[in-house]
């Protein structure tokens, strides 16, 4: 049975319930620093689920009295990579959730640190699990769309004003790394990534239409990416309540599907008609399963780099007003 761990009780209060119904690890500790956070969490836990973790208001205090065998990190982007850095030290496998950090020198020092450790990193873009996106790259690496000509997406989504002076750390630089495109749009991001491959040449802009915030509600960017795909972003928060939408355009020579919500609605493919369900329903449950069996997860460090290589090459085109080549 393995011996599990999350640090974040927002978000990773459901991560830690994962945990719990697992039949292959246990969730023995639990870490946040605001007291009355943990303290409410704890209690949930012990009334909604049976489950009886210790609580700690201090990662390094918890990492150094418990021995765990897996850690996921659901705290402010900013302070990923800090958080891996020292749980690798320990020895401990990671699951980072999105992104994996906001630069690329936090990432590629997330991934020194567990290459040097020996640990596995894994990080938490669920929109992978989902059956239509899985049937898709499998038909894209099966040549099923012909030649790659284009991967459109589109995020229309709603957060007010409340959303974002929750916590103090939403759409700011320093820990959210971004608004709409890093935060809301990253699994986007990773999907496109993952279909359409490295992004070459960016050309972007940004900007914040409708909320106080110091980053951006509004996102758009014209892609190139390695071997000639193209691609037109779009993500935003301000559409009307309740309305949250995020479309997928794939296109190619021989085929072509349109993705709304996860749900494939046109198709030429046969075999995208009834997609089938992966053997994983989540990052948690292929975790757990790559730490059993001694596997690389889902989502890789260099994989994860991508998405965020790609966001930032969008900031960094509209602050310069033009296009910027990524390699």
């Amino acid at each position: 049975m393995l011996r599990m761990a999350v640090v974040g009780m927002g978000i990773g209060g459901s991560h830690g319930a994962e945990i719990h119904r697992s039949a292959s690890a246990e969730l023995v500790a639990i870490c946040d620093c605001d007291p009355e956070k943990l303290k409410w969490r704890l209690k949930t836990y012990a009334e909604e689920i049976d489950a009886h973790p210790k609580g700690y208001l201090d990662l390094e205090e918890m990492l150094a009295a418990e021995r765990l065998d897996g850690l996921v990190i659901s705290t402010p982007s900013g302070v990923h990579h800090q958080q891996a850095v020292v749980a690798a030290k320990h020895g401990v496998h990671l699951l980072i959730d999105k992104p994996i950090d906001i630069t690329l020198e936090h990432i590629d020092a997330i991934e020194r640190a567990v290459a040097d450790a020996g640990v596995l990193c894994g990080v938490n873009y669920q929109m992978r699990w989902v059956p239509a996106h899985r049937a898709v790259k499998k038909a894209i690496e099966a040549g099923q769309f012909g030649r790659l000509l284009m991967v459109d997406v589109r995020l229309k989504w709603f957060r007010d004003q409340a959303y974002y002076d929750r916590g103090g750390w939403r759409a700011t630089w320093e820990m959210d790394g971004g608004g709409s495109l890093m935060n809301q749009g990253a699994h986007l991001m990773d999907l496109l990534t993952w279909f359409a491959g490295r992004a070459v040449k960016v050309h972007g802009d940004y900007a914040a239409l409708n909320h106080d915030i110091q980053t951006e509600d509004w996102a758009a960017a014209i892609v190139q990416f390695e071997g000639g795909v193209r691609s037109v972003i779009t993500t935003t928060t301000n559409v009307a309540p309740k309305n949250d939408r995020n479309f997928i355009e794939v296109h190619g020579t021989e085929g072509s599907a349109w993705l709304v919500n996860d749900e494939i609605v046109e198709t030429n493919i046969e075999s995208l008609k009834c997609p089938p369900q992966p053997e994983f329903t989540s990052p948690v449950e292929d975790f757990i399963d790559a730490i059993t069996h001694g596997r690389p997860p889902e989502v890789t460090v260099e994989q994860a780099r991508r998405s965020v290589e790609l966001i930032l090459g969008i900031y960094e085109s509209a602050r310069a007003g033009r296009a910027v080549s990524l390699i």
